[in-house]
């Protein structure tokens, strides 16, 4: 299994390190603009083989992914504290298109992971530059989200995060849509739970629509929760788990690409589930949708 990611800033650095933990694959290429900083974190992911799972990891350039089986793409510009992760677009755009491009041109069989942000847009970018049919274009999209909400309600509730059925589903931006209907710990519904509280859950959903920002605001980026989130597909993705996550892909219906959980394996975002969600988060959701449909027209330009 070959994973090439282009892009050695903090998240495709971790990416990198956490999949080769987790022996995703046995064969890592990092790419990055600064040659130097990708063999650096090459060199210092390489040294910890003594106590990990055994992988080449090197530095390249585009030529050296060629034949990847997937090519993460987290290249761009980080955003700060007090910006929307829309603002990125017009920075990142052209960049990310090029990089889209050249990964299909070395790897036509790969499976494209995006990261870069705003992730919704950059997804959409590169399914229509890259010419691969929509399962083998994801984005992390609320994989992210719907592991800080997951792990938000354990705190504030007092259960393993790892049995919490909950999900965040739209655009991974500010107008996510953090599902409240439905949600239970191993099959109990949330309202059932001890010490549940109404205000508490609501207090939960603010916070993880908020957490990008409290993070970056603290120390200059988030990094780990993120690596997480991207090995779990990662995971999926290399053990044909079927696993269901929040991925971002191309809905037809919609017209855009955006976060809905998904059926996860081998071949990459095979079907769409359907979610049972109140009407007013089905409208939430729909807005969320006509908020992404607003920037992806901006990138005609970059087509």
């Amino acid at each position: 299994m070959k994973i090439s990611v282009v892009g050695c800033g903090k998240v495709g650095s971790a990416v990198a390190y956490t999949a080769l933990l987790k022996g995703l694959t046995d064969d890592i290429v990092l790419v990055d603009a600064s040659c130097d900083k990708a063999r650096g974190e090459a060199l210092d992911i390489l040294q910890c083989r003594a106590f990990a799972p055994q992988a080449k990891v090197r530095q390249g350039e585009m030529p050296d992914t060629a034949g990847s089986d997937i090519v993460i793409i987290t290249a761009g510009i980080p955003r700060k504290a007090d910006e929307p992760r829309v603002l990125l677009l017009s920075r990142n755009a052209a960049l990310i298109g090029d990089i889209a491009r050249k990964a299909v041109q070395y790897s036509p069989n790969c499976i494209l992971f995006m990261i870069t942000n705003p992730l919704d847009v950059m997804t959409q970018l590169a399914f229509k530059v890259s010419g691969l049919p929509r399962e083998r274009v994801i984005g992390m999209g609320t994989v992210l989200d719907t592991s800080r909400y997951r792990s938000c309600l354990a705190r504030d509730f007092g259960a393993d995060a790892r049995d919490i059925d909950a999900y965040v589903i739209g655009e991974h931006g500010e107008t996510m849509v953090p599902v409240t209907t439905g949600i239970n710990v191993r099959g109990i519904p949330l309202e059932q739970w001890p010490g549940f509280c109404p205000e508490t859950l609501e207090r939960t959903v603010k916070e993880v629509i908020a957490a990008s920002g409290q993070v970056i605001a603290l120390k200059g980026g988030t990094v780990f929760a993120p690596a997480a989130s991207a090995c779990a597909v990662l995971e999926a993705l290399v053990r044909d788990s079927n696993a269901v996550l929040p991925v971002c892909t191309f809905q037809e219906d919609l017209g855009v690409c955006v976060s809905l959980p998904t059926i996860v394996n081998r071949a990459g975002a095979k079907q769409v589930l359907s979610l049972p969600i109140s009407a007013d988060e089905a409208s939430r959701f729909a807005k969320s949708v006509d908020n992404i449909r607003t920037y992806v027209k901006d990138l005609a330009e970059y087509l």
